[in-house]
């Protein structure tokens, strides 16, 4: 279970290699795959691998600007929330898809990359404009994904300072 420690977050790709559409779909199989309040299936992918769109969302926020490195990229889509048994769940369990994907993609050897979109109605409403999302669902994440341009863009580093563990009481 290396690639859980080795997971971090690539922004440079070697945009001369595509991820195959193939393993898009396994990445998005993966995300479903994560826990969901009462199986509530609130969620939908879309694979995106246009340039144009991709540089599109790359100009939303100072955080997506490094989508302009990659070519392919995953939008995690929340459903109408108003059609979900727990509503106030669906953010852990957009998270959640949100998370396995990336550790997904590290498994296979893929740098992927996680671009904050929700709550921030800048960043939601042109997402969704540019990606054509309406009936009140909602753009969640997008992961940047590709091929790493560096060799070095995984490794395994102790990132928990034992300080931060507690037993029985904080």
């Amino acid at each position: 279970m290396d690639y859980l420690l080795n997971r971090r977050s690539v922004r440079k790709y070697d945009l001369s290699k595509k991820i195959s559409n193939e393993d898009l779909i396994e990445l998005c199989k993966y995300g479903e795959a994560a826990p969901s309040a009462r199986r509530q299936k609130g969620r939908e992918y879309i694979i995106v691998n246009e340039q144009e769109i991709i540089n599109k969302l790359s100009l939303i926020s100072k955080g997506s600007m490094i989508l302009s490195e990659c070519n392919t990229l995953i939008a995690v889509i929340g459903k109408d929330p108003k059609c979900l048994s727990t509503p106030h769940m669906q953010p852990l369990d957009l998270s959640a898809a949100t998370e396995n994907i990336l550790l997904a993609a590290t498994k296979k050897g893929y740098g992927s990359c996680w671009i904050g979109v929700y709550p921030l109605e800048e960043r939601i409403n042109p997402c969704n404009e540019i990606l054509g999302i309406n009936d009140n669902r909602f753009v969640f994440s997008l992961i940047a994904l590709g091929i790493p341009l560096n060799d070095d863009s995984f490794y395994d580093a102790n990132k928990l300072d034992m300080n931060d563990i507690h037993f029985n009481r904080g």
